[in-house]
């Protein structure tokens, strides 16, 4: 089937908030074609293939649409933080729509540091990292981006300004992890956005991804730290965003 023409969006982050569900969700409309694979993340405006056009891109990662398919997706957290992709994205998809998984960052920065500690990055231990401000080693080249930015990542305001400085309002949607994860109404209004029917109900809807052994044992003492740095980008995105984020309080 021609991929010319079809509609594009991009999942851009952010890490640890849910975009694991948020590709299956989307993924599972039959009117809707993610990049493939999932894992690795195609990072395709990170990557050397940038430059070779766009419809090198589209047989590259959408080879398989059938005739239902109206709509184009690609997830890759690794575009949230980098400044560049902004402009980058819209060079090739000036129209794309541009969606954003926020979770709690307090919860996203726990959720990270016991990430990296999974995957063997890690060494210090938590109260390190966010109590007595250990620095950190060093991480492997072939990671695309910092495995030990807890905090940076978590302040969400400055890279949702990015891209509305770059696109349309319309264009930027962002989600909020709590609001939306098993909410058949937001992931229903999400469809909606995107452009394909409404209607459909996903069977992933209640189905767990990627979760770990977050924040049950997280000392007190570290959940006030972070709540306390946090707050101020907190409130800079509900200014940004208009709206009240009940769920981070």
């Amino acid at each position: 089937m021609m991929k010319e023409n079809k509609e594009h969006f991009f999942v851009v982050g952010a890490q640890r908030s849910g975009t694991t569900y948020l590709y299956n969700v989307l993924d599972e409309h039959p009117q809707i074609f993610m990049a493939k694979p999932v894992r690795p993340e195609p990072k395709f405006f990170l990557s050397e293939d940038f430059g070779k056009g766009v419809k090198f891109y589209e047989n590259k990662y959408f080879s398989e649409i059938d005739d239902k398919v109206s709509v184009l997706g690609e997830k890759s957290t690794s575009y949230y933080e980098n400044e560049s992709m902004p402009n980058q994205i819209k060079f090739y998809f000036p129209d794309a729509k541009i969606i954003f998984s926020l979770r709690d960052p307090v919860y996203r920065a726990i959720s990270n540091y016991y990430f990296s500690v999974k995957n063997g990055l890690e060494k210090r231990t938590i109260k390190e990292v966010f109590l007595d401000n250990v620095p950190p080693g060093k991480y492997p080249d072939h990671i695309s981006t910092d495995p030990f930015d807890y905090l940076g990542r978590g302040e969400n305001v400055k890279f949702v300004k990015k891209y509305l400085e770059c696109f349309d309002k319309k264009n930027v949607k962002v989600l909020i992890f709590e609001r939306f994860i098993g909410n058949i109404g937001e992931v229903q209004n999400l469809y909606e956005y995107i452009g394909v029917n409404k209607e459909f109900c996903p069977e992933s809807l209640n189905k767990k991804v990627n979760s770990g052994n977050m924040d049950s044992e997280v000392d007190a003492e570290i959940i006030k730290e972070l709540k306390r740095y946090f707050s101020p980008y907190n409130d800079a995105l509900e200014e940004l965003l208009n709206e009240k984020i009940t769920e981070w309080l």
